[in-house]
């Protein structure tokens, strides 16, 4: 797995009027493993680098003042002007030929992404990479801290009496090793918010919703709020709504396997787990029967959920999932989203994911359309229990990819056309394009 640096070459002489970038101006190199991010074009130079000739100064404290988001804010659906200024590079300064490389979280892996440009900018430099990669956040911190080092030795002996960085890390240090700190900074970071400037009731409110949903699923909660047109009174509302639902089922499943391994990324983890699950279940090939799964979570599906709620189904949400009353019993309250067969299917199946990994502290079991770690990993596990990839492969191979190929297959595995168009791209079988627009 590519590590990330950010790696001075060396030190420029500038004439610079600002004595912050005339000191710090430097050739500066971004690397995802053996591959340079920053390679351009140089149009005056007649030349192709690797490295790009920027204030080292301004890029350490916009990583320094965005370093909460950019550790834990996932990419949004749509990701507005607020999220790209605290995420991606270009918003560094608009006196520099900055690269469009843009930093998003799932809490697990940083999520970096650089972009090639058709044309050379003003700076006369044009960006040459087209780079998506995933790198372990503790290697994305690694790298802000190892810039960091190398700035304030060079500070130390060309800026002595400078302040203003120095301070800025310190704060960032105190936060990063309190506790109670680190946890309101990284609920805000989640939320969209720099640490510091959320409402201080809006805090309170926050650190509360968290620790009635739990630990780990406190973070999904407060994540998934931002989808929410009234954010952290809808979640409330929600959580409320899972708690007082009908539809009580039980979840304790387990595997006789690892539940992490390092630096695996969230759709492998879940692809394993789902695996090791269906050799716990005895079903090692074809289709999950739907009886197999109310035998398991002792209820029925959707004849069952229609009786309990009194309607056909609630319609897409935010946030869904269960309420564990029990936790040791394994009893959970599960709101309702539809009474379609193989989208009951698909849920339940992602809340067996959660359960699994779930800390026992956990309340809520979250299931969420945020890009987080947790939801990218019950996606991919409920995708592999329903319809195991090799099977799913196989049978496209032989009843082919298009309208009707997907179609059987849909119906082999009970599942719905979109899991299996989104199974196959995925997987580089068939082409993005194919993705309903809800889902690209």
């Amino acid at each position: 797995m590519p590590g990330l640096e950010f790696r001075v070459n060396s030190w420029l002489a500038s004439d610079l009027v600002d004595p912050k970038e005339n000191e710090m101006l430097s050739s500066l190199t971004i690397a995802a493993g053996d591959v340079p991010l920053t390679e351009v074009n140089d149009v005056f130079a007649h030349t192709v680098r690797d490295s790009i000739h920027v204030p080292m100064y301004l890029a350490v404290r916009w990583l320094l003042l965005n370093w909460w988001r950019l550790r834990w804010e996932p990419r949004p659906a749509v990701p507005g002007f607020d999220w790209r200024k605290a995420h991606s590079m270009a918003a560094i300064s608009s006196d520099y030929a900055w690269p469009s490389v843009t930093f998003d979280s799932d809490g697990d892996f940083i999520h970096v992404q650089a972009r090639a440009e058709q044309v050379a900018d003003v700076a006369a430099v044009r960006y040459l990479r087209n780079i998506d990669v995933r790198v372990p956040a503790r290697q994305f911190e690694k790298a802000v801290d190892d810039l960091v080092d190398v700035l304030e030795v060079r500070l130390a002996s060309r800026l002595p009496d400078e302040r203003e960085l120095r301070e800025v890390r310190e704060e960032l240090r105190e936060e990063r090793t309190d506790p109670t700190l680190a946890h309101e900074c990284k609920l805000q970071a989640l939320a969209g918010l720099h640490p510091g400037t959320a409402d201080p009731q809006w805090l309170i409110s926050a650190i509360q919703l968290a620790r009635e949903a739990g630990p780990s699923s406190g973070d999904e909660v407060i994540a998934a709020s931002t989808t929410m047109p009234d954010r952290l009174a809808g979640a409330r509302r929600t959580l409320a709504a899972m708690r007082g639902s009908p539809w009580v089922v039980k979840l304790d499943p387990s595997v006789d396997v690892p539940l992490a391994v390092d630096d695996e990324l969230p759709w492998q983890r879940g692809r394993r787990l789902a695996a090791a699950f269906r050799a716990r279940l005895g079903v090692r090939q074809g289709p999950l029967a739907t009886g197999v799964l109310e035998d398991l979570l002792e209820t029925r599906l959707a004849a069952g959920i229609a009786s309990t709620t009194g309607a056909t189904g609630t319609g897409r949400r935010a946030l869904a999932g269960g309420f564990r009353e029990d936790v040791d019993r394994g009893r959970t309250s599960l709101l309702p989203t539809s009474s379609r067969r193989t989208n009951q299917r698909f849920y339940v199946a992602r809340l067996i994911g959660a359960a699994i990994v779930a800390d026992p502290a956990d309340r809520v079991l979250p299931v969420s359309d945020v890009q987080t770690a947790l939801q990218k990993f019950e996606r991919s596990f409920a995708q592999e229990l329903l319809c195991p990839w090799v099977e799913l492969d196989a049978l496209t191979d032989d009843r082919g990819t298009d309208e009707a190929g997907v179609q059987e297959a849909a119906d082999y595995f009970e599942v719905s056309e979109y899991l299996v168009i989104s199974a196959l791209v995925n997987n580089g079988k068939i082409s993005r394009n194919r993705l309903p627009v809800d889902l690209m």
